[in-house]
């Protein structure tokens, strides 16, 4: 059986080894997909779960967000770190919990993490000189853009390692080494996860096309930009690492999502500043 087959069934049977998210995930899932959703709502599905609420408070009272006055409730909380910001976090403490017990895995997860916390920084930022409407929204699939990943390296580890090993002879991004082995790349695995655990079309969408967010459908299309050149730029300041031997951004990024390309340098400067932040961030989302 060919490795995409094999991948492809292993996405859509129903009873698959994928680990099935834990009960507040699917909770924040319908939350997320819902547009009345209040911040009260949101607090009461948090609530349930107690290790998810320390965290969060924690994290609320971190440098990363820099509070003068101490965060006691889950729903100020909420308010600190933003509505759609606490849903990704959360998505991505989930998921990442959901596969800590695999070993033997060829890429850093701490590492990849990170990138997707640098990822989602520099996207907000990209977001709120270019689009501000999208700004809260591109957070999570920024977090979670590179999902696919880690389910290419749990479950497929000795191909991925020749996926990695081809990509570094190659000098070539990771994406076209997956296509060239697995005939899908990460990006393509993301949606189909996502599509598998429910999530709405404003996450998967972006995932989906962080690779080539020209082809993305046009209400997408610029989150799919962002998140490019936010990979990009978060490759190139060195934060965390994303299993990529070299950063590929598309043609004329900037000016297709409105910047001036001589912000790149600033924003590759302001993330290395705040490399220690990223860090606490990490620890804090991933402690036991």
């Amino acid at each position: 059986m060919e490795i995409k087959t094999e991948i492809l069934k292993m996405i859509q049977k129903k009873e698959s080894d994928l680990p099935t998210l834990p009960v507040v995930i699917d909770r924040i899932i319908s939350v997320a997909s819902e547009e009345k959703t209040t911040t009260e709502d949101l607090a009461d599905v948090i609530s349930y779960d107690q290790g998810m609420t320390n965290k969060l408070l924690k994290l609320a009272n971190s440098i990363y967000y820099a509070q003068k006055t101490k965060v006691e409730t889950i729903k100020r909380s909420i308010t600190v770190i933003g509505f759609d910001e606490i849903i990704g976090i959360a998505l991505g403490m989930g998921i990442l919990s959901s596969f800590t017990d695999k070993s033997g895995l060829n890429l850093d997860m701490k590492a990849l993490w990170i990138h997707g916390i640098g990822v989602a920084t520099v996207s907000k930022e990209l977001a709120k000189r270019t689009n501000p409407g999208i700004a809260n929204k591109i957070f999570i699939p920024a977090l979670l853009h590179d999902m696919g990943k880690v389910i290419f390296s749990v479950y497929f580890k000795d191909e991925y390692r020749k996926v990695r090993q081809l990509a570094m002879e190659k000098k070539r991004p990771l994406y076209f080494a997956e296509n060239a082995i697995f005939k899908l790349d990460h990006a393509v695995l993301s949606a189909l996860l996502m599509k598998r655990w429910n999530f709405p079309l404003s996450i998967m969408l972006p995932c989906r096309f962080h690779h080539n967010p020209e082809s993305a459908p046009i209400k997408f299309r610029h989150q799919s930009l962002i998140i490019n050149l936010a990979d990009y730029l978060t490759q190139k300041a060195g934060i965390g690492h994303s299993g990529n031997p070299v950063p590929v951004t598309v043609k004329n990024s900037p000016k297709k999502i409105g910047i001036n390309p001589s912000i790149l340098k600033l924003t590759i400067d302001q993330l290395k500043r705040k490399e220690d932040e990223i860090k606490e961030f990490f620890n804090i989302t991933t402690e036991p």
